[in-house]
């Protein structure tokens, strides 16, 4: 499982009407995951995308991110490669600022800053374990609406909190999309 030995992800989207799809790659530039969107491309044609799953190799699903259809807040599942639950997020309402609450084993995490900027802070009971930040990745990929995002982790975090928090970097991108289908 190289994603999860990485202290530096690179994501690079890849995005059209249908799919909002990312290449993972470690501070090499090597990839060392990639990320499919899920669902019917009906639904994701309507809806937009509501499943992204990470992939360490060709077949090898290591993680999933599932947004639930709720009235209100967002809901979001981060589950493992087998289809386990590993944490759940839960979109606050605040001003000026996205926070999310994540509720990993027990333990509850904390992501907070802004969601247009993309700037992000993941936070728990032993302080900062990650950020993440949109990077410039060129003229072209703006104007189509692709980002890159660079996510720097503690080298301390475990398996399961690196699962959780690169879930919620991409349960972000889901957010996103939603926030920018209804306005």
């Amino acid at each position: 499982m190289t994603i999860f030995a990485q202290d530096l992800l690179v994501f690079q989207q890849t995005k059209n009407i249908s799919k909002n799809d990312f290449a993972i790659r470690d501070g090499a530039g090597v990839q060392v995951a990639h990320v499919e969107t899920g669902g019917s491309a009906l639904g994701r044609m309507f809806a937009g995308a509501r499943q992204l799953t990470v992939f360490d190799g060709p077949g090898n699903p290591v993680l999933q991110v599932q947004d639930t259809m709720t009235l209100g807040r967002d809901r979001l599942e981060i589950l493992d490669g087998q289809g386990n639950p590993l944490a759940s997020l839960v979109k606050r309402i605040t001003f000026f600022k996205t926070r999310i609450t994540i509720d990993f084993q027990g333990e509850e995490l904390e992501m907070s800053g802004d969601i247009w900027g993309f700037d992000f802070q993941v936070t728990g009971a032993v302080g900062a374990l990650a950020s993440v930040s949109r990077e410039w990745s060129g003229m072209g990929n703006a104007l189509l609406g692709k980002s890159t995002y660079a996510l720097r982790l503690a080298p301390s975090l475990t398996i399961g909190q690196r699962q959780a928090v690169i879930g919620s970097i991409l349960a972000l991108d889901l957010i996103r999309e939603k926030q920018k289908r209804s306005s």
